[in-house]
């Protein structure tokens, strides 16, 4: 995103639709019919990777990494989610895929995402505004750009309704108003107490 705003650079964004089912199993994996389609003494062999299998993340990342390379994008071996041909980068993380390119270069780069989309079931997003569930603002004209994490914010309030009252302080600077807990937090509250201060310091 900092060259993004440093160089004023095109964005586009694609969402592969059903993502894992691109990828072939390399292994045998058979699995039971379904209800409603049962057949004693018989399974199925799945074909193609499916949610839920462990081996489905890598076989995807392996199947479109080669498909990238075969469209002139080379992977960083430090970066194995990042494809730079020198005019264009390709970035991804699982489905969310992202095409960075100079105003020049928009062409090639849509020739790029009509291949991906030619070969993936894939929706264009058009320009990018979130990647990750961080939302991405930009000033073209300053370059400028920011990086906004509002939509996490609401989804911790709303999950956790905090007081409405404000304070102006987070703690009472008197400590005569603490009562020390002499009891034994439950499981339950100790795992609240976590998850609400591990989605504070993630933000």
């Amino acid at each position: 995103m900092a060259f993004v705003a440093a160089f004023d650079l095109e964005t586009c964004h694609l969402d592969s639709v059903n993502t894992f089912l691109n990828s072939p199993l390399a292994e045998n994996v058979f699995c039971r019919f379904p209800d409603g389609f049962k057949k004693p003494g018989y399974c199925m062999k799945l074909n193609r990777a499916l949610y839920g299998l462990r081996s489905s993340p890598i076989l995807w990342q392996k199947n479109f990494s080669n498909t990238l390379c075969e469209l002139g994008l080379e992977q960083i071996p430090e970066e194995p989610c990042l494809f730079p041909n020198g005019r264009i980068i390709v970035f991804f993380y699982v489905d969310d895929i992202v095409l960075l390119a100079r105003k020049k270069d928009k062409k090639e780069m849509e020739e790029i995402k009509a291949k991906l989309m030619a070969k993936y079931e894939m929706r264009d997003l058009g320009e990018l505004h979130w990647f990750f569930n961080v939302k991405i603002l930009r000033d073209r004209g300053q370059r400028k750009l920011w990086l906004c994490q509002s939509a996490y914010i609401d989804k911790i309030v709303a999950s956790y309704k905090p007081p409405s009252r404000a304070v102006h302080t987070p703690l009472s600077i008197q400590s005569s108003q603490l009562v020390k807990y002499d009891g034994q937090a439950m499981p339950q509250e100790i795992h609240a107490y976590q998850c609400r201060v591990g989605s504070i310091i993630y933000l």
